[in-house]
Parts: structure tokens; sequence; C-alpha cells
């Protein structure tokens, strides 16, 4: 009997179009004032709430990059951030928005991810209206073919910037180097026929695949009241569904490097620049944070200057 009242309450929300609501989030941890929480449909979100600050921001990362594109897919993830701040239905004019909320806003992408930040001032407007913007851009974001025409041509000027740069360019041969079956070996930006190219078409497919919710991470820092941002997002953000396709794991993994690499690059031009590049443990190994604070430190000129004997 109960199972039957509760069939025809079902029914009755679904033939009059009614939202079903989703289940609440659960907490997954807790560690230094981050608290993570998982949504029924896939989403994880991080809060860290903190009073002493004025400001707020919410960065979204979609876990898209350079790595997951095909063949004649390079550049794909970059050249959808881009076309991400196209507008959507609602939010037509997503960088005039913006502005008009005093945000400071960009984007990036990665091997990787993608990922969409603002920084506001600290009020619950501007709190819901980042939240709302980024939830509706996920799923509803134009991907238009005259966008693609004229954001290509500012993704195709970033590649040639790339291409006057010496040590840019030295730093896309050392890492084809270092990778031999991996695409990590691959430069986000792309190669120039495949920006110039790619099929509107192929772009949505590649915005539908992965811009999902069961494949962001939803950061919200700064000062803000937890239960009010976990309310927005589960209003804006856990009420999209569960998209019903499976992203396959990759596999490929790059074997041992069997002895020392050299690149050699010579053009026209007075500029030397040398690079290194070394293969260390995967992102989840122990090790990891430890030898991202060792690159910072050597990337520093105190450092450098430091170990070479010269004038700090």
């Amino acid at each position: 009997m109960i199972s039957t009242r509760f069939s025809l309450c079902f029914f009755s929300l679904v033939a009059l179009n009614l939202p079903l609501i989703a289940a609440p989030p659960k907490k997954v941890a807790s560690v230094e004032g981050i608290t993570e929480y998982q949504f029924e449909n896939g989403l994880r979100a991080l809060l860290f709430p903190d009073g002493s600050q004025s400001k707020v921001t919410v960065n979204m990362t979609v876990l898209v990059g350079s790595r997951h594109e095909g063949y004649g897919e390079t550049g794909m993830a970059h050249l959808l951030e881009h076309m991400v701040f196209k507008g959507t239905p609602k939010h037509p004019k997503i960088p005039k928005e913006l502005q008009e909320h005093g945000a400071q806003f960009n984007g990036s992408t990665s091997d990787d991810r993608v990922n969409y930040f603002e920084t506001l001032s600290a009020t619950d407007e501007n709190l819901e209206f980042a939240i709302s913007m980024e939830a509706d851009r996920l799923m509803n974001s134009y991907i238009k073919k005259e966008d693609l025409d004229s954001e290509m041509t500012v993704v195709r000027n970033e590649f040639e910037r790339g291409e006057n740069s010496p040590s840019s360019v030295l730093g896309k041969r050392i890492a084809a180097a270092a990778y031999e079956w991996h695409n990590y070996g691959k430069s986000t930006i792309g190669n120039r026929s495949d920006i110039e190219r790619v099929p509107i078409e192929n772009l949505q497919a590649f915005y539908k695949k992965f811009y999902q919710p069961d494949n962001v991470v939803l950061i919200v820092a700064g000062k803000f009241d937890e239960t009010k941002a976990l309310d927005l997002v589960q209003k804006y953000f856990g009420t999209i569904p569960r998209p019903t396709r499976k992203l396959d794991n990759t596999y490929t993994e790059e074997p041992a490097q069997d002895g020392e690499r050299t690149v050699v690059l010579r053009r026209v031009g007075e500029v030397s620049a040398v690079g290194f590049a070394y293969h260390i443990p995967a992102g989840p190994h122990e090790d990891t944070a430890s030898l991202q604070v060792l690159s910072s430190i050597l990337s520093t000129r105190r450092a450098v200057s430091r170990l070479m004997g010269g004038p700090i």
C-alpha cells in the first residue's frame, strides 16, 4: 500500500512537470576549515569560510584539459574556456555582468582542468549571483558558430605569441621529448590547424560531454555563511540531473624513461634559454606537495642566485 501511494505521488509530480527535490549533499570531510560535500548528481564542493576577509571567491573547476583531447581536438579545452564567456540565454553578457558586480574574474586551462573564478565583495547577493551564473554557464552556454569564428582568431593570436617566445617554444619541445605516449607531451594551446578548423559540432559535443556536474569541483572561499552557501549550491548546482553518459577512465601510462633526453632548438635571434624537466610521482603520491614546494623555491630568482653563488 505504501509503495502504491508513493508511485501515485511520484506520477503526479511528473505529470504536473514539477521539479523533483534532490537529496541533500553529504559531508565528506573537514580539514583545517575546508569542508568537502558530495552531491547526488556527482558534484563536489569545497567550502572555506574565512570571516577575516572582506571578499568571497567562487571557483568552478571542470575536470577536462588538454590531456583529454583526441586526434584533431588539440586546443579544444582552451577554446571552450573562451567560448563559455560568450553567454547563455539567461546571462547573455557574462563579462559585463561580472564587471557590474565589481568582480575580478578570469579563467585558465591546463593539462587536467579548466577553471573559472570571480572574486567579489562579500554580500549574499553577490554570492548567489556567482553561484547561479556558474551553474548556468556550465549547462547552457551558447557555443555558437559565430562566437567560434571570432574567438578562434583570439586563440590563434595566443598561439602565435607563444611561437614568438623562445622559452615558450623550448618548453613545448621539452614536454614533447619528456612524454612519448601520454598527452602531457602536447601543449594546452593546441595545434594551429586544429584551432583554425575545428567544427562547431565537435566543440559542442566536447562541451556536452565534459561540462556536467559529475565532472566539476566547486570552491567557495572567503567571507560567507556556510549554511547559506551550501543551500545556494544545492539550489543551482544540486538540482542539475546527473548525466547518463559515463566518462572513460584514461589508462595510458608513460613508461619509465630509459636515459637522458636532449632537445636543441635553433632559431634566428640572440636569445638563449635553457630548460630542464624531471619526471615526478603522480598527483596523489605523498611526496607531491613537497615537490611542488621545492619547485616554487627553485623557481625564484633569490633561490637561483643562491645556488649559482651570485648576489641575492
